[in-house]
């Protein structure tokens, strides 16, 4: 995710929906089939951190293979060049904590076109940068190929592993505003309107999914809650994926419930795929740290850290996010928000002075940690809601509309019931998923697999009744402006033992 200053039935030539299926780096590549609707499916991956959610696509023609992250919180698709500096530098490598896997080679291809040359450049939260050229070329997922999509090409980066933005294409880096992926999707009739849902799915399960163009009912439970987007005070525009949170509280495993009182009634979150973890502004993250012990590392990692205890301790533990205007609640277990993954990570040191020895990742970070980049912490007083989040909510992200749609994310499911999103919708429909949890998901928090990651076994149960899917009604995105969110564009990942703050 990219910093900001501040934040700011269908015809037969088109697609009804394609959806691209999520899956575990750690696999082999994935093998893309047809399903149900004209429905396609691909793999993303789950890293084993459990964030940074992955997408294996091919570029040019013939195809050359590549892996992007899925960003929700940007909007440029760009890959890592064959030239790129990170590519044949080791210094660099063992700097960044990364290195290169497949790469573009533009010579390699009949169908490029430069775009503008050294015209791609995103700048991030720590002062580095990816930079290259913007160009066009053939874009396949699966069998999907998106033609003559613009998309940088960085040849100075520092990470091995390009992005793909699904944000609003008014937020592209380039001087001249261009169609993003989402855009050209409509475009070129592959879906009708400009939305997609996304479905993590649990932290230890090896696939989620990302349906472009529908929503699949089955993977969340209850209604779907429609929340208007929060725009940008300065520019009175939307630009990204911002709804306002109203509540937060903690309920331990006895029942005791805390409220973490928020900064006002209609705190602005962003809801981001491309962070790991879940910020929350420092006088709210203080709070949660005081509660479970977690200890602040500001001299190295920035990162806050706890007692893997709490994985036994406040094993039946959840996190409450309530969303104003009608977005109900979200709910957290414990074991999204305690990640034991610290010990297993190649080349990361331990903070010393941590007054407990088994370490454990908080899933709970604070935004303070970035007040010296903003000269102030006013200035990083924001809210991401991040994979840590995201993997317990099933959320539609509706760019046409300006509004997404988020209910309680049905784990683990293992069936579809895809309602299609046409161009004369006026906004998400009113639907409702499966009555309750259709797997039934047993946790066990002693730590067994070589990832350090608790065991997740799940266990089928008869499923629950589903309501009817077709629209009730219709709900528009409308509603009046909060306070904006502050410098929130940002990328954060923990990967291959390295934080990055790209």
């Amino acid at each position: 995710m990219r910093l900001l200053g501040a934040l700011l039935i269908a015809p037969a030539a088109v697609s009804a929906t394609i959806s691209f299926e999520l899956m575990r780096s750690t696999t082999d590549s994935p093998h893309p089939h047809l399903g149900k609707r004209s429905t396609f499916v691909e793999s993303i991956a789950n890293n084993v951190t459990g964030g940074g959610y992955y997408l294996d696509v091919k570029i040019g023609t013939p195809g050359q293979d590549a892996r992007m992250i899925l960003d929700t919180g940007s909007s440029d698709a760009w890959v890592v060049s064959t030239r790129a500096d990170l590519c044949g530098n080791a210094r660099l490598q063992r700097q960044y904590g990364d290195s290169c896997g497949a790469t573009y080679n533009e010579s390699k291809s009949s169908t490029y076109s430069l775009k503008e040359r050294n015209g791609f450049q995103i700048r991030y939260l720590d002062g580095s940068a990816a930079r290259g050229d913007y160009i066009k070329d053939d874009f396949t997922i699966g069998k999907t190929t998106i033609k003559g999509l613009q998309m940088g090409v960085a040849s100075t980066t520092v990470r091995g592993t390009g992005i793909l933005g699904v944000g609003f294409s008014s937020h592209v880096t380039a001087k001249e505003k261009y169609p993003n992926i989402i855009d050209e999707l409509v475009a070129q009739k592959i879906i009708q309107t400009k939305a997609y849902s996304l479905w993590l799915n649990d932290r230890r399960s090896p696939s989620g999914r990302i349906l472009f163009g529908g929503i699949d009912t089955a993977k969340f439970i209850g209604a779907l809650k429609v929340i208007p987007l929060i725009p940008d005070v300065t520019t009175k525009n939307i630009t990204s994926f911002t709804v306002a949170l109203s509540g937060f509280d903690i309920e331990l495993s006895n029942k005791t419930k805390t409220k973490i009182d928020l900064r006002s009634d209609s705190n602005p979150a962003l809801l981001d795929s491309g962070t790991t973890l879940t910020y929350l502004p420092a006088a709210m993250a203080d709070k949660v740290f005081a509660m479970f012990g977690a200890v602040e590392d500001k001299n190295v990692t920035g990162l806050a850290y706890v007692s893997c205890e709490y994985l036994q301790k406040e094993k039946d533990m959840v996190m409450s996010f309530t969303f104003a205007r009608g977005g109900g609640t979200i709910k957290v277990p414990g074991y999204e928000m305690i990640l034991d993954v610290v010990r297993n990570l190649d080349g990361f040191q331990t903070p010393k002075g941590l007054p407990f020895k088994d370490v454990c990742l908080f899933g709970i970070q604070s935004t303070g940690q970035f007040a010296q980049q903003y000269n102030s912490l006013e200035g990083a007083d924001f809210t991401l809601l991040g994979d840590t989040f995201l993997r317990s909510a099933y959320v539609v992200y509706d760019l046409d509309h300006n509004q997404v749609g988020i209910a309680q994310a049905n784990l683990n499911a293992t069936e579809s019931k895809i309602v299609n999103l046409t161009s004369s919708d006026n906004g998400l429909p009113r639907l409702t998923g499966v009555a309750s949890q259709v797997v039934n998901i047993a946790v066990q928090t002693t730590v067994t697999g070589a990832d350090g990651l608790p065991t997740v076994t799940t266990t089928e149960v008869p499923a629950a009744s589903e309501s009817k899917n077709a629209a009730a009604g219709l709900v528009v995105g409308l509603g009046r402006e909060v306070a904006s969110l502050v410098g929130a564009w940002t990328l954060f990942a923990v990967f291959g033992g390295v934080f990055f703050v790209l």
